[in-house]
């Protein structure tokens, strides 16, 4: 590195070794690198440059780069090196503000009044499903073992977007270090370890925002794949006790109408689950590709990263950045490939809710007199955006209509009217034979044109017709 521009003062040996290397230059970079998430004590790091001096007293900045590459390699033991997260400390983050809602007892195995509630859901519900529910099993669980037993699908849902949220992160700090007339002099010669420090600082930035929604919603989901996000999978049926309880302190039902109706619910959509192995993976696959096709938007990011400023980049500033850009970090789906993922994935989440309404309405009508105004409760915490709505709202951006729920249970109430149980549960049987988001807007379409003798449409005869001439080219 070239000091010659610097006063020679600054160079001369006055005995002491803090006049080794240049004043303003070990100022500038101590700095720039106090503070950064996972970088260790600059204080240290200043008395370790002076172990890279020459014979000759010049800094040796590849020794020193060197010996820099060896502690952040340290530093970032535990992270994830593609999406910069510590997972355990993240866990560790969300159990401790679960742990900060209050008593979170462990509730024991299922008493014999919610075994037998667990059993008559059932039964009713064999009346209305087509789905064997045999395999199925009841679980208690509190808030910490929900966030135990969810947290690799939050991983493997959440990774993807932390990623690009590191590139964004990388792309801009990259920009402005080079760019920018005051950036620390010599770090330019460092880039190659600005990718893992970004990288680190988009981790924990997005951990705090993971921790606090994951830990919320461990204080308000009622069952293991509420709300059609298939966290937890079959043949387990979980309900979280505590939650129900705070859930059905403001409902003039009973409660013993409560727990069967939301055991009903969840063991309704396990044994869709299980009857269609290709469903779970596909909505959890269709939030993981809408999570990489997320376009981060620069100027929030920009506006909470003063990158002149690295100094301040503490882990609650970090967090407090996060709350700040939470409604601007990500931007509206604007490519045909992103509204598409969008559009499939909404409309799959409502097929498989508004198929739960359905059934479960049908199941409980003769025997509970409140599934009318249970019902109406479910709608109105979703419409209020419930807690899985705030959940991929604030970690994706995703944002989930309530209306088209309310469209497909009519779509599976007119298809059970029309053909049956049978018929309407083996429209499940394969992705390419479900509605459409076209098809909720038509449903009384959709069940005509799918109907048993119904005539073909100007596609299904030409296909037909192409058959059909396969068939003679085959016999002659």
């Amino acid at each position: 590195m070239d000091y010659s521009d610097q006063d020679p003062s600054d160079q001369e040996d006055d005995g002491s070794d803090d006049d080794d290397i240049p004043d303003d230059w070990t100022a500038s970079f101590m700095s720039g690198l106090q503070g950064i998430p996972g970088i260790p004590d600059p204080s240290a790091i200043a008395d370790q440059i002076r172990d890279f001096l020459d014979a000759d007293g010049n800094l040796d900045i590849d020794r020193m780069i060197g010996g820099l590459r060896s502690a952040l390699g340290e530093a970032l033991i535990g992270t994830d090196p593609t999406s910069g997260i510590n997972w355990q400390t993240t866990t560790d983050s969300i159990n401790q503000l679960v742990a900060a809602m209050g008593d979170d007892p462990v509730p024991p195995p299922p008493p014999s009044e919610m075994l037998d509630a667990f059993s008559l859901a059932g039964s009713w519900l064999d009346q209305t499903v087509s789905f064997d529910g045999s395999a199925l099993h009841l679980e208690l669980w509190n808030r910490r073992r929900w966030v135990t037993m969810t947290m690799n699908q939050w991983q493997s849902i959440c990774a993807p977007i932390v990623v690009r949220l590191g590139d964004a992160l990388i792309e801009l700090a990259s920009e402005s270090l080079t760019t920018d007339a005051d950036a620390m002099p010599g770090l330019a010669s460092m880039s190659e370890m600005i990718g893992p420090m970004m990288r680190s600082t988009a981790g924990q930035f997005y951990a705090a925002r993971l921790s606090r929604v994951v830990a919320d919603l461990a204080g308000a989901t009622l069952s293991g794949t509420d709300a059609a996000l298939p966290l937890v999978p079959p043949p387990t049926v979980a309900l979280l006790p505590l939650n129900i309880e705070a859930f059905t302190a403001g409902l003039v039902t009973p409660a013993t109408d409560t727990n069967v109706f939301l055991l009903m619910r969840e063991i309704a959509r396990q044994r869709l689950f299980t009857a269609t192995p290709w469903l779970r993976p596909q909505i959890l696959a269709l939030i993981e590709h809408y999570a990489r096709e997320i376009v981060i938007d620069p100027a929030a990011l920009r506006e909470g990263f003063e990158f002149d400023q690295l100094d301040q980049m503490s882990a609650d500033r970090l967090a407090k950045i996060s709350a700040q850009v939470e409604d601007r970090l990500f931007r509206p789906a604007a490519t045909p490939e992103q509204r598409a993922i969008l559009t499939r994935l909404e409309t799959l989440i409502s097929l498989v809710e508004g198929w739960v309404e359905t059934v479960v309405t049908q199941a409980a009508a003769p025997w509970l007199a409140s599934v009318s105004a249970l019902n109406e409760t479910m709608q109105r915490r979703r419409a209020a955006h419930g807690p899985t709505e705030r959940a991929l709202k604030a970690l994706l951006g995703i944002n989930l209509g309530s209306r088209r729920v309310r469209e497909a249970a009519n779509l599976w109430a007119a298809l059970s009217h029309d053909r049956g149980i049978e018929k309407r549960d083996a429209i499940w049987r394969h992705p390419d034979m479900l509605p459409q988001a076209s098809d909720l807007d038509d449903v009384l379409g959709f069940v005509a044109r799918t109907a048993d003798g119904a005539a073909p449409d100007a596609m299904d005869t030409q296909l037909n017709w192409l058959v059909e001439q396969w068939r003679k080219d085959a016999n002659d």
